[in-house]
């Protein structure tokens, strides 16, 4: 059976004490889905607009997490979100995921914002739409799905071709679609416990600092999201169910 080639379009780097403790992006993934497809990496923050020929023998690409936020725009971007949709018009099944899926958004004509509510962090639930109870995406998980999440951002409104697959207490838009093969999730299929708390750990202060600020009380203090965070096995099958039912078919 021949391999599955997969872009990893890395929107920036892990810091790199959580690098030297729990590994980087390209290992996250490697270590979800990476005997079931060959994983190439792409930098697109030094070069957002690759060679044509980059598409080409590309079955499927992911858009990583990224520390920097589209709030805060810089040049790149702009033509990352470009290339996003290049690649899907171009019929790419695309997951976007946490930052990537903020671009997706973008891309299709939604807005982002500063989620007033603040940072969501650690292991939390959130709940599929009807469409997403029917979407390959979500095929053999349950209704309501354990995940992990660390964002401050958020995509609050929908451009007019995207739907909402899954919603949450935190952020309404948690998965979206766009036609047949481009998908987003907030939340983070490729973390397992102990790489989201020591995300947390790294994060420590600023986290409490913002449930402080936004009158979230002690429950998202660091040190409860620290005892809240686990492993999300139905989270990682959102990956695998991405390769088998978008990758494997395009």
């Amino acid at each position: 059976m021949r391999i599955r080639r997969i872009l990893i379009y890395r929107t920036g780097e892990t810091h790199p004490e959580i690098v030297r403790d729990v590994g980087n992006y390209m290992e996250w993934f490697t270590r979800v889905v990476g005997d079931r497809v060959a994983l190439l990496p792409h930098d697109a923050v030094a070069e957002p607009v690759p060679r044509r020929e980059a598409l080409d023998g590309i079955d499927g690409m992911v858009v990583t997490g990224s520390p920097l936020s589209l709030v805060e725009p810089q040049p790149w971007m702009e033509d990352a979100a470009a290339f996003v949709d290049e690649a899907a018009g171009r019929g790419v099944p695309i997951l976007g995921i946490c930052f990537g899926h903020q671009l997706v958004g973008h891309a299709f004509g939604g807005r982002v914002r500063k989620n007033p509510r603040g940072w969501e962090a650690g292991t939390h639930e959130v709940a599929l739409t009807e469409d997403g109870r029917r979407d390959p995406l979500f095929r053999g998980i349950p209704e309501r799905v354990r995940v992990i999440q660390s964002h401050r951002d958020e995509v609050s409104d929908l451009g007019p071709t995207t739907v909402r697959l899954a919603g949450g207490a935190h952020s309404e838009n948690q998965a979206i679609g766009v036609g047949c093969h481009v998908r987003g999730v907030q939340f983070h299929p490729e973390m397992n416990g102990s790489i989201i708390r020591r995300v947390i750990e790294h994060r420590r202060a600023l986290l409490t600092d913002d449930a402080e600020r936004t009158g979230r009380g002690p429950t998202a203090h660091a040190e409860a999201l620290l005892a809240g965070a686990t492993d999300t096995p139905d989270a990682e099958q959102v990956m695998r169910n991405f390769v088998d039912h978008f990758v494997a078919r395009a």
